[in-house]
């Protein structure tokens, strides 16, 4: 059965990686959809949904995962069902064919009134959270060792920490 996992993925980090290894450890492909796909540049959003999925490709990739796509979704505030059938309908999953893995409650909520199977995953890493994460970068904490290799090459390359401290002192200003 494919899998489905949501996340706004503000940066991946090993958390992540380790809940999608899980999954296809269960199920043989995931579709991986990253959500608030419209924002950036944001003390919630910093990247953008081409860096997300940048970060979240080259990692599965030099884990050797294939299984995957990637879809994007922005917020749909006006109705919960209808942002999950979107979901469903840009993947072209059949709900009853499908299962979502989150420990979100409102995820659970909305996917299982469209009659999708609904099951939680570990949190790994300590409850690791990229609001942590990014917290952690923008005081200047210990957190290279939270991302994947490539998450954190990819984070130099596009000066990813000095985003987040740049946008953390302007709202702190």
């Amino acid at each position: 059965m494919p899998a489905i996992f949501i996340g706004r993925f503000q940066p991946f980090h090993k958390g992540h990686l380790e809940a999608i290894k899980w999954i296809l450890k269960k199920e043989k492909k995931i579709f991986i959809i990253i959500g608030s796909s419209q924002n950036s540049f944001t003390k919630e959003n910093p990247f953008s949904f081409s860096e997300r999925k940048e970060m979240i490709k080259k990692t599965l990739r030099a884990e050797k995962i294939k299984n995957f796509k990637i879809y994007r979704i922005p917020d749909f505030l006006e109705d919960d069902i209808l942002w999950a059938k979107k979901i469903l309908r840009r993947t072209k999953l059949n709900p009853k064919k499908a299962i979502v893995f989150t420990k979100s409650p409102w995820t659970k909520r909305c996917f299982e009134k469209t009659g999708v199977k609904v099951n939680p995953h570990p949190i790994f890493f300590n409850k690791l959270s990229a609001t942590k994460l990014r917290e952690k970068i923008a005081k200047g904490k210990n957190w290279e060792n939270l991302v994947p290799r490539t998450v954190f090459q990819f984070l130099e390359k596009i000066k990813g920490k000095e985003r987040i401290k740049s946008i953390f002192s302007q709202l702190n200003s």
